[in-house]
């Protein structure tokens, strides 16, 4: 590692596409930000002399990883950092870390000692700890986040001596950087440890930490610390140790504590490199293999062992604005005595007073953010909890969950310009296919008795093919839908024709076997497994025979498990609706596409109930429900078989139906409030839309604006960004690009800029007392579009799309 004088500037201000960033001057439009350090546990070192632990706060919400923590990560590696000024903590994660394997018996047995054939849970890497030996009181405290340049700051003053932190997470260079410096010479002394999580063999050596082991899955994992001190002397302590962990109740416990560590004295500043890797790689015919985890923080540490410190930050700001710059949105002033609170006392004055537009800016941005910082090119995807875990054994092993929740973490990607962080999704889906026709053939049959053709998943996936909990049947065709919203959006033939179209049509096939034919009046009509008299539902007598049905399927997650539930019928629905399109831009399949259109033609529709409601079910239940579930309105949205333009009758019940739901008991979690927000979106109902955004600040949010269901899952904070993005845009009715469909009061002047519209088209518009004022719209190439604006219909030809600045 290069090491000179430029290592002190590395706090200095740097200039990034005409963007200046400086640490002294917050230039941040939005930042999370506090007064007091994050809560750091107890945990005894190998040095003497350890310094009092901060006591966590009374009436926190959730603990304090989830509650206090500051997210940061490059989608592969990240960390929670707490700002501490006597004891930091990088609670660390790699995406791919996980127990568990193939799982073949669909158990959801998880924990960290679950071995292949178990379904196993997504691990916490380590953590990092570093000791500051400063001396006096704390005094002028803050840490903050910024999310217009991804760095995590932390500045204090003890004795005189201004102390600074900054942490990224680089995707250019697959590493986290951390630096410290102090406003004196030769002021800094730290001390420096990995803390693990499972059994390890730890080492330091010079000015590095090394911590390496495999699970009892197999997985080899190793970790790496290079420490970078401008003047002073560093030394390794301990040199090497085998570190047993065993887990008492869940939670680690060491064996020994005899941990190497390093030992830094009369500094003037350092960087700390950390590198993280697995050898896990998303490839079935590699039985998820891949380069050893040591070649591959070698590779990633030798390609920044001639870059200084404030090449790295360049670097990683460079590339982060180059996605996080694309949508900028203005929906008005809050009262500057509320702007200036720290985060957490914000939120309470929100809950308190629901007037805070900046505030519901940063929600907006924080969606972003995380899924930049979870979600790259080459990586897993966004899991329950994005890409932060701090469990070993964490609520519903923290994994890929197929019935609401890994969809919404990506309802986002298309109309907030995030295409590329879609990627991963698309690639998972392309991986896990040859296991999950494997598993789909084991289980399914078709009407001749045979293996069923294409594949479905489980509930719970993880990333080695293995399926936990229950079959979700309609869960593919789910997937389907982000394939298809990928396209609709990029307008990416190639990727059309290479992956999504494929994987959509073995679904298909899928369900051509799958599908169940009822007789006249509905006959045949099961229900837990008990075929219904007919005579007695007055409701069915308009069933024609021939009508195709999903068989013995589950409102998720409520109801009985019968044929012909709305939400797998309007999933299905939307899946022959795409492929058929599909198959005609790519003129592929023409016959077969011809077939699969007479087949959707015989799917049982919406229907409508005796109290005007849209029927979750074919026999006409009372849906009065406070379920957090909204399975049944699938097709308000993400879908869009039902509009208020084009099926007002179907629109009206579907409203009804969310209404009769209600906001309270059950239906206060993280991710209910969000999809409610896109429904009242959909409905053009602006003011119900933003009271779904209030009450998930004030029901569901933690001090750190990360959302709990609780426990902390992220698909709340994906999802509440995808739902204001439907408020201010809508282009879900082919060829028609709707503004400000549902503008609530709260919002009476604003402005924003780089949504996308489906037709990859970019949209920058203004608006003032609930008028657009300004609009321009942009193509790769130009493009005649109908334009909704103030009530006015026009046809607008797109602009060729200006240069990134």
């Amino acid at each position: 590692m290069k090491i000179t004088s430029c290592i002190a500037g590395f706090m200095a201000s740097v200039t990034v596409s005409g963007v200046s960033v400086s640490a002294g001057v917050q230039a941040a439009s939005h930042r999370l930000w506090f007064n007091k350090p994050g809560d750091v546990y107890e945990i005894r070192t190998p040095w003497k002399g350890n310094p009092k632990n901060y006591q966590q706060p009374k009436q926190l919400r959730g603990n304090a990883w989830e509650s206090q923590g500051l997210p940061i990560g490059n989608g592969r590696i990240g960390a929670m950092v707490f700002g501490g000024d006597v004891r930091e903590r990088l609670a660390l994660n790699e995406i791919s870390f996980w127990s568990g394997g193939e799982n073949p018996s669909m158990g959801y047995e998880y924990g960290p000692l679950s071995g292949q054939d178990q379904f196993g849970c997504y691990q916490p890497f380590a953590d990092f700890l570093i000791e500051f030996a400063s001396s006096g009181e704390t005094s002028n405290y803050t840490r903050s986040l910024s999310l217009d340049d991804g760095i995590a700051r932390t500045s204090y003053t003890k004795d005189g001596v201004e102390y600074k932190q900054e942490v990224f997470a680089s995707f250019p260079d697959q590493v986290i950087v951390m630096t410290c410096t102090a406003s004196s010479p030769g002021r800094l002394d730290a001390k420096f440890m990995f803390k693990p999580n499972h059994t390890v063999k730890m080492a330091a050596q010079g000015n590095e930490l090394i911590m390496a082991g495999t699970l009892k899955n197999g997985m080899a994992f190793e970790g790496r610390a290079v420490v970078l001190n401008q003047g002073g002397q560093i030394a390794a302590k301990g040199a090497k140790a085998n570190v047993t962990v065993t887990y008492d109740n869940n939670k680690p416990v060491m064996k020994t504590e005899k941990l190497p560590y390093l030992d830094l004295s009369k500094a003037d500043s350092v960087t700390i490199i950390i590198s993280l890797a697995t050898d896990y790689e998303m490839d079935f015919k590699k039985n998820w293999k891949g380069m050893s985890p040591g070649q591959r923080n070698k590779n990633y540490l030798d390609k920044v062992a001639g870059k200084l410190p404030n090449e790295l930050k360049s670097v990683h700001i460079k590339n982060h604005k180059s996605l996080f710059d694309r949508v900028k949105l203005d929906l008005g002033k809050t009262d500057p005595s509320v702007a200036s609170l720290p985060t957490d006392e914000r939120i309470k004055a929100y809950q308190n007073k629901p007037e805070d537009p900046e505030l519901e800016e940063t929600l907006f941005q924080y969606g972003r953010y995380l899924l930049m910082s979870s979600s790259r090119p080459g990586t897993l995807p966004a899991n329950l909890q994005g890409l932060w875990n701090d469990h070993v054994q964490q609520a519903w092993a923290c994994d890929y969950h197929s019935d609401i929740n890994i969809q919404m973490n990506y309802w986002l990607a298309g109309p907030t310009n995030l295409q590329e962080c879609q990627t991963s999704l698309l690639d998972f889906f392309t991986a896990m296919t040859l296991p999950s026709i494997q598993a789909t053939k084991k289980t399914f049959k078709n009407q001749g008795g045979t293996p069923a053709r294409g594949w479905t998943v489980a509930f719970s996936q993880n990333p080695f093919g293995g399926h936990g909990w229950a079959w979700n049947i309609p869960g593919s065709s789910w997937y389907a839908c982000h394939m298809w919203e990928h396209y609709a959006f990029t307008q990416d033939n190639t990727y059309l024709r290479k992956q999504a179209y494929p994987m959509m049509k073995q679904i298909c096939q899928f369900w051509e076997d799958h599908l169940k034919e009822l007789g006249e009046h509905g006959k045949g009509l099961v229900s837990n497994g008990k075929e219904l008299d007919v005579s007695q539902y007055p409701e069915l007598k308009d069933i024609k025979k021939g009508t195709l049905v999903a068989p013995d399927t589950w409102s998720p997650e409520h109801g009985p498990r019968e044929d012909g539930v709305a939400h797998d019928q309007q999933l299905v629905r939307n899946l022959f609706d795409m492929t058929i399109i599909a198959a005609e831009i790519l003129d592929v399949d023409r016959e077969w596409a011809e077939q699969l259109a007479r087949k959707r033609d015989l799917l049982a529709d919406h229907r409508i109930g005796r109290e005007g409601n849209l029927q979750e079910w074919m026999i006409d239940r009372d849906p009065r429900t406070a379920h957090r579930h909204t399975s049944h309105l699938l097709a308000v949205y993400p879908c869009n078989q039902i509009s208020v333009e084009k099926t007002p009758e179907l629109a009206a019940a579907a409203k009804k139906s969310l209404l009769w739901r209600g906001t309270s008991g059950d239906s206060r979690r993280s991710w209910t409030w969000p999809w409610r927000t896109a429904l009242w979106a959909r409905f053009q109902e602006g003011n119900k839309a933003h009271e779904m955004i209030s009450s998930l600040i004030q029901y569901n949010m933690l001090d750190n604006m990360l959302t709990t269901h609780p426990p902390m899952q992220m698909d709340g904070n994906f999802g509440i960004t995808a739902g204001m993005a439907e408020m201010l845009l809508q282009s879900h009715n082919p060829g028609e690009i709707s503004l400000l469909p549902a503008l609530p009061a709260a919002w009476p002047s604003g402005s924003v800029k780089g949504l996308k519209a489906r037709g990859n088209i970019t949209v920058n518009f203004e608006w003032k007392n609930g008028k657009v004022t300004k609009k321009e719209l942009f193509s790769p190439s130009p493009q005649k579009v109908k334009v909704i604006t103030n009530g006015n219909v026009e046809t607008v030809e797109t602009g060729k799309l200006p240069p990134v600045r």
